[in-house]
C-alpha cells in the first residue's frame, strides 16, 4: 500500500510538475499577451478589479514565475508542504476562475457600485479565453475548467502525501523517476503539440540549475537557495521576452503566416463556415409559457397552421448562437486607412515587392523609441524602392504630427489598436512582408541597420 501510494505521488508530480513549467512558459513567452488577458478579466463587466489594470503586466509576471517556480519544486521535492499547499491554492483559484468563465452569460446583466457610491447595472463582459496556454492553445472555458478539475484531482495527493511528511527532496533514485518522466512528456508536449522543443530545452535549465546548487551548497537554507537560482534562469528568459519579442510566435502574423490567407472567409479558401442562428421568442397563446425558436428552424414552421395557431412571436431579437462549427477567418480587423479614409490594406499586401511595416499600438508612448533607427532603414529601402509604412493606432493629423517631429521619411497609416497588440508584441516594433508573407519581425531595440540586413534573404 505504501508503494502504491508513493507511486501515485510520484506520478502526480511529474504530470502536475512538468505542466506547471510548460504552462507557465508559454504565458511567459507572451507575458504582453497575458497582460491583455488579465485586462480584460480586470474589466467592470468581468471581475470588477479596475485597480489592478495598471499593474497588470507585474501580475501577469508574477503569475508566470510563481507558475513555473512551483512547477520545479514539485518535480524537486523541495519545501513540500509550503509548495503543495500554494499549488493547490492557485488551482482552487483558477478552477473557480474558468468556472466563473464558462458560466458568464454574454447577454446578462450585473450590479456594481458605481464611481459616486451609487449601485450601477452594467453588461458582463465575458471573456472568451482564459489564456492558459495563451496563443499556443486557445481553450474554450469550459475546457480550460475541465483540465483544471482533473489538474485539482492531482494536486490532492501530494497535499496530503506532503503533511505525511511523504514527500521529501528527492534522492537518486526519485530524481531520476520523475526527471525523467518530466522531460519526456514535455518533449511529446512541445514536439506534438507546441511544434516548440525549447520547453524540453527550459526545464533542463531549470533543474540543472537546482542541480549544481544542490551538489556545491551545504547550506541549511539549501532548498531556499535551490529555489533562487530557478528564479534566476526564470528571470532571464522573461527579461529577454519582454525587452524583445516572444521566443516562439503563435499569432495570425507569425514569420511564415500569410496575412492574406489569413484574412480569407471560409468561401474563399474552400472551407466549411460555421453555421449561426438567431433565437426567436414565441409565446404559447393558451399556455402564456414562452419558447425559444431558432432562426434555422423557424423557416420550417412559419407556414405550420399547428405552430402558428397556438404561438405568437415575442421578439426577433434574440441571441446569436452558433449551430455548427467551422472556418473562421484568423484575422478580422486588420486594416490600412489612409489620410482620405480609405482602406488600402488588399493593394499594399498584394505588392509583390518587400513592404516595410513600423508597427505602434501607442503612438503617443512611444517617445520616439527606435526612430532614429527607423528613419534611416526607411531611407535607404525606399532609395530602392521598396514600400515602407507607419501603421499606428492614431489618425491622420497625430500620425502627421508625430511625423513631422520625428523626421519620418515615409507615409503613416491607421489601425485598429488591438489588432496592432496582435501584430507585434512591441511598441514600437518592425515588421517585414513580402507576397503578403510576414518574413521577419523586430522589436524597437533590435532594428537593423541596412548594412546588417541579409541582402540575399530579404532584399533579393
Amino acid at each position: 500500500m505504501e508503494i502504491f501510494s508513493k507511486g501515485i505521488t510520484t506520478f502526480c508530480r511529474t504530470v502536475v510538475g512538468a505542466l506547471f513549467v510548460v504552462s507557465g512558459l508559454i504565458k511567459s513567452n507572451d507575458a504582453l499577451g497575458f497582460m491583455y488577458k488579465l485586462q480584460e478579466y480586470f474589466e467592470p463587466g468581468a471581475l470588477n478589479m479596475d485597480f489592478l489594470t495598471p499593474y497588470a503586466l507585474e501580475v501577469a509576471v508574477f503569475i508566470c514565475m510563481g507558475e513555473i517556480l512551483l512547477g520545479v519544486a514539485l518535480l524537486l521535492g523541495a519545501m513540500p508542504k509550503v509548495t503543495t499547499v500554494l499549488t493547490t491554492a492557485m488551482m482552487l483559484f483558477f478552477t473557480w476562475l474558468t468556472w466563473y468563465t464558462a458560466t458568464c452569460d454574454p447577454f446578462g446583466m450585473k450590479e456594481m457600485v458605481g464611481p459616486d457610491g451609487a449601485m450601477i447595472t452594467i453588461a458582463n463582459q465575458c471573456v472568451l479565453e482564459c489564456g492558459c496556454f495563451g496563443n499556443a492553445i486557445p481553450l474554450t472555458p469550459i475546457q480550460s475548467f475541465y483540465k483544471d478539475l482533473i489538474l485539482l484531482v492531482l494536486v490532492f495527493p501530494m497535499l496530503i502525501a506532503a503533511f505525511r511528511n511523504k514527500i521529501t527532496l528527492n534522492d537518486p533514485q526519485t530524481s531520476i523517476i520523475i526527471y525523467t518522466g518530466a522531460l519526456v512528456m514535455t518533449f511529446l508536449f512541445g514536439y506534438l503539440i507546441l511544434d516548440w522543443n525549447f520547453p524540453t530545452l527550459y526545464l533542463v535549465l531549470l533543474l540543472l540549475a537546482a542541480g549544481i546548487v544542490r551538489k556545491r551548497v551545504t547550506h541549511p537554507a539549501l532548498e531556499g537557495i535551490m529555489c533562487a537560482a530557478i528564479v534566476v534562469v526564470i528571470v532571464v528568459v522573461q527579461i529577454t521576452t519582454l525587452n524583445h519579442l516572444p521566443l516562439k510566435d503563435y499569432r495570425p502574423y507569425a514569420v511564415g503566416e500569410s496575412i492574406i490567407e489569413n484574412r480569407m472567409f471560409a468561401d474563399e479558401l474552400g472551407l466549411v463556415a460555421p453555421v449561426y442562428a438567431t433565437e426567436y421568442l414565441f409565446k404559447n397563446i393558451h399556455t402564456g409559457e414562452e419558447s425559444v425558436v431558432l432562426s434555422s428552424d423557424y423557416l420550417k414552421l412559419w407556414n405550420d397552421s399547428t405552430f402558428t395557431s397556438t404561438y405568437e412571436l415575442v421578439t426577433y431579437d434574440g441571441a446569436e448562437v452558433k449551430i455548427s462549427d467551422g472556418y473562421e477567418p484568423r484575422i478580422l480587423d486588420f486594416q490600412m486607412i489612409n489620410e482620405i479614409g480609405d482602406d488600402i490594406t488588399d493593394s499594399v499586401l498584394a505588392n509583390t515587392g518587400y513592404t516595410f511595416l513600423h508597427i505602434s499600438k501607442d503612438l503617443e508612448v512611444t517617445n520616439g523609441e527606435g526612430q532614429d533607427e527607423m528613419n534611416a532603414l526607411a531611407s535607404a529601402v525606399e532609395d530602392m524602392g521598396i514600400s515602407f509604412y507607419g501603421l499606428t493606432n492614431v489618425g491622420y493629423d497625430q500620425n502627421e504630427d508625430f511625423r513631422h517631429q520625428f523626421q519620418a521619411p515615409y507615409e503613416f497609416l491607421t489601425c485598429d489598436q488591438t489588432e496592432l497588440k496582435i501584430v507585434i508584441r512591441s511598441n514600437p516594433g518592425l515588421v517585414l512582408i513580402k507576397d503578403g508573407v510576414v518574413i521577419e519581425k523586430w522589436a524597437w531595440r533590435d532594428i537593423p541597420a541596412f548594412e546588417d540586413l541579409n541582402l540575399n534573404l530579404y532584399l533579393k
